[in-house]
């Protein structure tokens, strides 16, 4: 009867043989599987990991370019009439540029009268996109142009992947079509728009644009500088000429220039 004891395991061992080795078999494959599932789930977790990082760098990016557009487009919105001065015609204080922009503003002091201040609005290119800087200087009277100039340490108004440019509205005549141009001449009339374009540094390409209306009216003096004042016009220059309005001022009144 001992003797059948040994046996017996034997026989025992012997058949669970298969059933462990596909146990042990079939544990592993569990185990592959369920690693590919980690490094498949460790993945997926990483990409949207990068996409929440993109998306909020684009969402930064757009916040940095909305920001900086509404400030650009506040200070030209603000644009007021000036003159160079000088003897003969008086241009008014604006330089337009592809990449730069100076115009006049009045700036309220507290209960006494607004101070002319001129502004420089200047566009540079940089290895990260590009950058608007601006700059200030007293307007007085007696500056003849630009040169008199003396400009305070700019601020930034923008710095962003984008770069700025600049172009600039006029209107051909009365009532007629609007014009687009690269730049603005110097001289007796204001465009009557400045579009604000964010392009692509690499190919140009307009990425996007907002058309900021210029709020100077005309001086209605121009119109008749015999019966009211217009500060494009000496008085003298007009005497004994003929009909009201007859003349350069007569010209821009009739042209619709602003």
């Amino acid at each position: 009867m001992t003797s059948d004891v040994p046996a017996r395991r034997r026989r025992d061992a012997s058949a669970r043989g298969p059933a462990a080795g596909f146990l042990l078999v079939e544990a592993l494959a569990t185990m592959a599987i369920g690693a590919v599932i980690l490094v498949a789930v460790g993945s997926l977790l990483g990409l949207m990991s990068r996409q929440a990082d993109l998306t909020a760098q684009r969402t930064e990016r757009m916040d940095v370019a909305g920001h900086g557009l509404a400030a650009i487009a506040r200070e030209l919105g603000s644009a007021a009439r000036a003159r160079w001065a000088g003897p003969g015609p008086r241009g008014f204080v604006f330089v337009g540029l592809p990449d730069r922009v100076l115009f006049s503003l009045d700036r309220p002091e507290g209960d006494r009268l607004s101070r002319p201040m001129a502004i420089l609005l200047q566009s540079t290119e940089t290895q990260a996109g590009g950058v608007v800087l601006r700059a200030e200087a007293a307007l007085s009277p007696l500056d003849p142009g630009e040169g008199a100039l003396d400009f305070g340490p700019p601020d930034r108004l923008y710095a962003g992947p984008a770069l700025v440019r600049f172009a600039y509205v006029g209107a051909v005549g009365a009532g007629g079509p609007e014009v687009l141009l690269d730049a603005w001449p110097a001289g007796e009339a204001l465009p009557v728009a400045v579009r604000v374009a964010f392009t692509d540094p690499a190919s140009g390409d307009i990425l996007s644009s907002l058309r900021v209306p210029l709020r100077i009216e005309a001086e209605a003096g121009c119109a008749a500088p015999r019966k009211a004042f217009c500060s494009r016009i000496d008085a003298r220059s007009v005497e004994g000429e003929g009909e009201p309005g007859a003349g350069p001022a007569g010209d821009v009144a009739a042209r619709g220039v602003r």
